[in-house]
């Protein structure tokens, strides 16, 4: 009744004193203003939408200004649709995304004058907006008359608008209506046309709340209609909804599939329902298959609803099991789980697997949480408690992933590894995290690596820093190279900078490669590449 009565009072209040509404609402709860701030443009816009539209784009809230904008538009849409979409351009502009509005905007319009809408959709620029345009003023047509608004789609001069409007459509309303999508696709009889309109079908909202005949008969139309990866992709989408239906009965129908990827999909996509709703269920699903990579697909595809379900059950039933295929599917993703809240606990567990390699990724997916969130006692332990021939593995996996969430964070730890580390091992580990910290940011990975001391570790970024630059800047790409002191390491990233260069500009990499300080069969190489880039410009 609360929210009712503050309704009521701002479409009131906006008639009169949209000033002072504005600032009872500024003084309300943060979850009462977005209500309140809807329901009070969308009243204010009907007695006065320039007034209301001004206000909306003085907001300093980024969230409220796009929320209060929308309201507005919204509400103008209902008597004056064009007014509506210059307001929404206008909303673009400030860098708000306004496609969702449009197709708003233009389903109304539609609905006061279909002929109109299209043709304004139509006029458009291309792009997101227009193809969502276009989608809005079929939406209402495409539900009452579903083969005159196909038609008429279909009929267009194709282009980037109309092919994505058409996704659309095959989104919103094929994937509601099975008969109306039979229909549609039985009329085309080009085969990469229906390959296209079945790629945008989700079965799975077809056979939605359907009986298990029902969703069998949609199966017979798949065989009828699609083929190859296509086939074998739907058919995976539709056993969802089987396991939904009647979970008994889809493992029967599962089971009479033919060998295939149709099959390993259905498989992997029936064990993930049956894991969902009971992890020990999934498990004797999975062990009970006859072949071994039908157990391991559909153990992999149920890992992550078992670590989401319960982590406590699923790691006994992991334990317990004398498959050691269940703990090397599973126990990884679940060590990793249960270690974002529990790491001693996780790492307890971990230890105690019975399958080496089991154990071994399982440990190793407790020790990535551990070093983000401990790496002085992560350290420890590694020196302790780990054999020093597998420390390497620990530690490469454990950068992989911190040097992924927190760069800088990961190098400062970088100079503390263990000592029993090789030089080897460490210059991999150092190229690991220069590889993720080049993806993240170039510009702060080169100069990171400009205060690396001469040797393999350098060697390693370096060498990492030019594969990712040498495309887009190969003169700074050969300048690096330059500096790396292993000498066949130096030759390689040369090499790939050189490549790179000649094909824009190869008089530039002749005068680098004269002024660099290497040797001068290093130099002659080099030579070559551009000697030859220069003979295939002049052919």
């Amino acid at each position: 009744m609360g929210w009712m009565a503050q309704s009521l009072l701002a479409t009131k209040w906006a008639e009169t004193d949209p000033q002072g509404m504005l600032a009872y609402i500024e003084k309300q709860p943060p979850d009462q203003q977005w209500r309140l701030r809807s329901a009070f443009y969308t009243a204010w816009a009907k007695s006065d939408p320039q007034a209301a539209f001004v206000a909306a784009k003085e907001l300093g809230d980024y969230g409220a200004q796009q929320n209060s904008l929308q309201a507005v538009i919204q509400s103008v849409a209902e008597k004056n649709p064009q007014r509506a979409i210059a307001m929404a351009e206008e909303m673009s502009s400030m860098g708000h995304r306004a496609d969702w509005i449009m197709r708003s905007i233009y389903q109304k319009w539609a609905n006061q004058d279909l002929e109109t809408a299209r043709a304004s959709a139509l006029s458009l620029e291309d792009g997101p907006g227009k193809v969502q345009a276009l989608s809005g003023a079929l939406q209402n047509w495409m539900h009452e008359e579903p083969y005159a608004a196909l038609d008429w789609l279909d009929s267009l001069p194709m282009d980037g608008t109309v092919y994505n409007s058409r996704k659309e459509v095959f989104r919103n309303l094929l994937n509601n209506d099975f008969e109306v999508a039979k229909e549609y696709i039985a009329s085309k009889t080009d085969a990469v046309e229906r390959r296209e309109i079945l790629d945008h079908i989700s079965f799975g909202n077809l056979a939605y709340q359907k009986d298990f005949e029902a969703i069998q008969g949609i199966y017979d139309w798949i065989g009828e209609v699609a083929t190859g990866q296509t086939y074998d992709n739907k058919v995976g989408d539709l056993i969802r909804s089987l396991a939904q239906s009647d979970p008994d009965r889809a493992r029967e129908f599962v089971l009479n599939l033919p060998a295939g990827n149709a099959r390993m999909n259905a498989l992997g996509n029936l064990a993930q329902q049956l894991a969902e709703r009971d992890a020990e269920a999934g498990i004797a699903f999975a062990m009970s298959l006859a072949y071994e990579d039908e157990k391991q697909r559909a153990l992999s595809n149920m890992s992550w609803q078992i670590a989401r379900y319960g982590v406590e059950k699923a790691v006994s039933i992991v334990s317990e099991s004398s498959d050691p295929m269940v703990q090397r599917q599973l126990a990884s993703r679940l060590a990793s789980e249960w270690s974002q809240y529990d790491q001693p606990g996780a790492l307890a567990w971990a230890e105690t697997l019975s399958d080496e390699q089991a154990r071994g990724q399982a440990m190793q997916s407790v020790y990535q949480n551990w070093m983000q969130s401990d790496p002085e006692g992560a350290f420890t332990y590694l020196t302790n408690s780990v054999e020093e021939g597998k420390q390497s593995d620990y530690l490469r996996s454990g950068f992989q992933d911190w040097s992924r969430q927190d760069p800088l964070a990961a190098i400062e730890w970088l100079d503390r590894m263990p000592v029993t580390m090789s030089e080897s091992q460490n210059a991999n580990i150092y190229r690991t995290v220069a590889s993720n910290y080049v993806q993240h940011d170039p510009m702060a990975a080169s100069e990171w690596i400009a205060t690396l001391d001469e040797g393999p570790n350098r060697d390693q970024s370096v060498e990492t820093l030019v594969r990712s630059i040498t495309k887009t800047d190969p003169e700074a790409g050969f300048y690096w190279a330059e500096t790396v002191s292993d000498e066949n390491k130096r030759r390689n990233t040369l090499n790939q900078s050189v490549q790179a260069w000649v094909k824009t500009d190869p008089d530039a990499a002749f005068e680098a490669i004269k002024d660099s300080n290497i040797g001068a069969e290093e130099k002659d190489a080099l030579y070559k590449f551009v000697s030859d880039a220069k003979q295939n410009q002049k052919n």
